[in-house]
């Protein structure tokens, strides 16, 4: 998309000119476009998008553990969902749209099934299928590792959680690409409807699997899920299926980005990649960096649900937020150098999960299946290098690649 003349005395004008992330280059580079927002003013209001742009990491930090600042039972906040669609019932009850006390309601229920004991023993699958994906990429000779395994390795892991049969991995892969697109500020008509379509499949896929569940329960997340809920009696079937479509999407499209940009990164910065050839015992440090460097997700939506002051400026209630990830992991008051990727940076706690009481329920997983991957590409690949041109995504909210060439040696 090109950038067109900008009339500069028109506010909504002149804040697109200043942000706006649909013209050419911004998807390549949005870093440069966050740095004039923190110094034009931040929190900046931007007159096209109604909305407050956040871009500092203390305004950021704040926000997110704020109690005056929630989610306002918005679904969406670009726009809205038509009501009763397939899109609109398939989003009711997320636990990541609510606010206390039905969010603490959720929270609690997620801490009973989601535990640590639970995402530790999926160690053992994550190591063997990364083995196997990373064998076939062997013979292969390379190629695209968004292709041969970062698009796969999270989608089975989430699958495994969720008790998901493998046969279905792939339709499921497929459906969720579809859905993701709605949380970019704007998608096409033909985006819409194949996320509506998306929306009836997963209401339709995960309303039969925990119907099974209840009769044929397993050590998998849904059936823990409902043993749970059968004896707390603290979620509604609605939020049940819907939640479990919700960790599903949450659980593998941010973690297949992360490894992504994590890889593109090591192999741009080739003293870092030299420094986890020394110490595969670094790839937690990576995994970090990679978070903080390039953030798979950009921004996160928020309303005020009281006045407060931010940044210097009042900000009334019912006003609409929009955290920028990527900026605030940037900003050189809280990073020093915050443009160059350093596995060694000290003090390294990137807001990419979020914070406060809706920091990511699935971080540790995360964590584990990315630390587990850059681990065995140093090991089995020390000479690997970036390959062929690199593809960006095309969207602005889940920043990442599709395709990610490299050469093994």
């Amino acid at each position: 998309m090109t950038t067109l003349p900008m009339n500069q005395d028109d506010p909504k004008e002149a804040s697109l000119a200043l942000f706006n992330p649909f013209t050419e280059g911004f998807l390549e580079n949005p870093y440069s476009h966050y740095d004039r927002l923190r110094e034009t003013q931040s929190p900046y209001f931007h007159a096209a998008l109604g909305q407050w742009l956040v871009t500092r990491y203390a305004d950021l930090d704040r926000i997110l553990r704020e109690p005056r600042v929630g989610r306002g039972e918005a679904t969406r906040f670009f726009g809205h969902f038509e009501p009763d669609s397939a899109i609109d019932r398939a989003s009711r009850g997320w636990i990541f749209g609510m606010d206390p006390p039905e969010h603490t309601r959720l929270r609690l229920l997620f801490a009973k099934a989601f535990t640590q004991r639970r995402v530790e023993g999926l160690r053992g699958y994550i190591v063997t299928k990364v083995d196997e994906l990373l064998d076939g990429f062997a013979a292969a000779g390379g190629g695209d590792l968004m292709d041969g395994l970062a698009h796969h390795l999270p989608v089975a892991v989430i699958c495994e959680l969720l008790g998901i049969p493998a046969a279905d991995h792939e339709e499921c892969k497929k459906n969720s690409s579809a859905l993701i697109r709605l949380l970019d500020p704007i998608i096409t008509d033909e985006q819409q409807a194949a996320a509506e379509d998306a929306s009836a499949f997963f209401l339709d896929y995960f309303g039969r699997l925990v119907e099974r569940r209840r009769t044929e329960r397993g050590g998998d997340l849904l059936s823990a899920f409902i043993t749970a809920a059968e004896t707390a009696e603290t979620i509604s079937p609605l939020e049940l299926v819907n939640n479990s479509l919700f960790l599903f999407g949450a659980g593998h499209e941010t973690t297949s980005n992360l490894i992504g940009n994590g890889v593109y990164a090591l192999l741009r910065f080739p003293d870092q990649w030299a420094a986890l050839r020394a110490d595969p015992g670094l790839a937690g440090n990576v995994t970090t960096e990679a978070l903080r460097w390039d953030s798979p997700v950009q921004y996160i939506g928020r309303r005020t649900m009281g006045s407060l002051v931010l940044g210097g400026t009042r900000i009334a209630e019912g006003n609409l937020l929009m955290g920028l990830i990527g900026a605030a992991n940037r900003d050189p008051e809280r990073f020093a150098e915050p443009g160059r990727f350093d596995i060694f940076r000290p003090r390294n706690q990137p807001l990419s999960f979020g914070a406060g009481i809706h920091f990511c329920v699935g971080s540790a997983l995360a964590r584990m299946e990315c630390e587990t991957v850059f681990r065995a590409l140093v090991e089995r690949f020390p000479r690997m290098s970036l390959g062929a041109q690199v593809v960006r995504s095309p969207l602005f909210a889940m920043r990442g690649y599709a395709e990610l060439p490299v050469a093994l040696s």
